[in-house]
């Protein structure tokens, strides 16, 4: 064997070392871009959801001088840049506020909501429309405590809507009205289901809770299928740490959930919110206002080196978004009452972690360009060069 070929050899096989003794991972990079406005002034609390002809349907809380909140709703037709009102629902007398949307597979789009009259009535509705949001119709009450006693904290509050994959309709929602029960649950977090797309709901559900009852309070629950399958949903615990840190739990169907009070979540306070790319990266943000990302179907968390909104924590209610297969966007309410999006280009960067003194004399490594989306697997030694493959010149 000539003396070109063994160097070559002895390269190969160094490379093959490093390989096995430093194992590779997938690094997600987000790159943070433009800005859009939903809102501009006196608005709240943003969702999102994109309808079945492409276009993006978002709701925002409204608050005005001389009646009680409404919600309204706007619509994009490129990719959430720019928006134009679109419709207003009121129910006069009442206060409503944490709005939902879900577009469903037949162009149906649904709204649910929180409705109140303080001390008095503490409702969860929903509401459908059949022309793209133009106009709604009621539907149904998901829940509800029309004898609170006067109290402020007897309520249901952030119902949150999730079609699962039999076309079982799920709501996830904060529930107090466990409070005065025996034990005592101070807030919980219930599911109902729905078989006939939300006219009529099974019976409550209590999937996160104190176990045998007490102070602490699991609320405001988000879920979003896992890439391989299941679901994962995040939620906060308030009642001892005022920021109210936030857990995780993972479900085999989005219906049956393990009991008690989950695995805490670093990184994220209040308010959680979670989804999951179609190239399988679930994103999660939360008051915080960090975003952390997870490439193994949310069992491993990693907070992003920069946030989408370096505000710290703060009550402005943040939810994230894909709004194409690199892009995510973060709808947060801002400076003067705004509800704003800012937009992020993501992609997986695969990083094999190299010693410098253990390579050959005259050899250095070379870290490839990133490209957008998933490359091969972060172990697979295919030919040619992809995001953080090693190189020896």
């Amino acid at each position: 064997m000539g003396m070109r070929a063994l160097r070559m050899s002895a390269q190969g096989a160094l490379l093959a070392g490093l390989m096995l003794a430093a194992a590779p991972i997938w690094a997600v990079e987000v790159r943070w871009t433009d800005t859009a406005t939903v809102a501009a002034r006196d608005a709240g609390w943003g969702r999102m959801t994109r309808l079945t002809d492409g276009r993006w349907l978002a709701v925002t809380t409204r608050f005005h001088k001389d009646r009680p909140t409404t919600l309204a709703l706007s619509v994009s037709d490129d990719h959430a840049r720019s928006w134009q009102p679109w419709s207003e629902l009121a129910e006069p007398g009442r206060k409503i506020d944490n709005g939902e949307v879900l577009a469903l597979p037949d162009g149906r789009v649904l709204l649910a909501m929180r409705s109140l009259v303080d001390g008095a009535s503490y409702r969860l509705h929903l509401y459908a429309s059949d022309d793209g949001a133009r106009s709604w119709r009621f539907l149904s009450v998901i829940d509800q405590n029309e004898t609170p006693g006067g109290r402020n904290d007897r309520g249901v509050w952030e119902p949150v809507l999730t079609l699962l994959d039999d076309g079982t309709l799920s709501v996830l929602y904060a529930d107090e009205t466990l409070a005065d029960g025996h034990p005592a649950y101070n807030q919980v977090v219930s599911q109902r289901l729905s078989r006939d797309g939300g006219r009529s709901w099974e019976s409550r559900a209590v999937i996160a809770a104190q176990p045998g009852g007490g102070a602490l309070r699991p609320g405001m629950p988000v879920m979003a299928r896992r890439p391989q399958g299941g679901y994962v949903l995040v939620f906060e615990i308030c009642g001892e740490d005022k920021h109210c840190p936030v857990s995780s739990k993972i479900s085999p169907d989005g219906r049956s959930w393990p009991a008690g009070l989950g695995t805490p979540l670093a990184d994220q306070r209040c308010g959680p919110q979670i989804t999951t790319t179609t190239r399988g990266t679930m994103f999660v943000t939360s008051c915080q206002n960090e975003i952390s990302v997870s490439e193994d179907g949310g069992g491993n968390w990693q907070r992003l080196p920069e946030p989408a909104w370096p505000i710290g924590f703060r009550h402005s209610w943040p939810a994230v978004y894909e709004i194409a297969p690199d892009e995510i966007g973060v709808i947060n309410v801002t400076e003067g009452g705004r509800v704003q999006i800012r937009f992020g280009m993501h992609w997986n960067q695969c990083i094999h972690p190299v010693t410098p003194t253990s390579l050959p004399a005259g050899g250095r490594a070379i870290r490839v360009s990133p490209k957008l989306g998933n490359g091969p697997p972060c172990n697979t030694a295919s030919p040619g060069i992809f995001p953080g493959k090693v190189k020896l010149q």
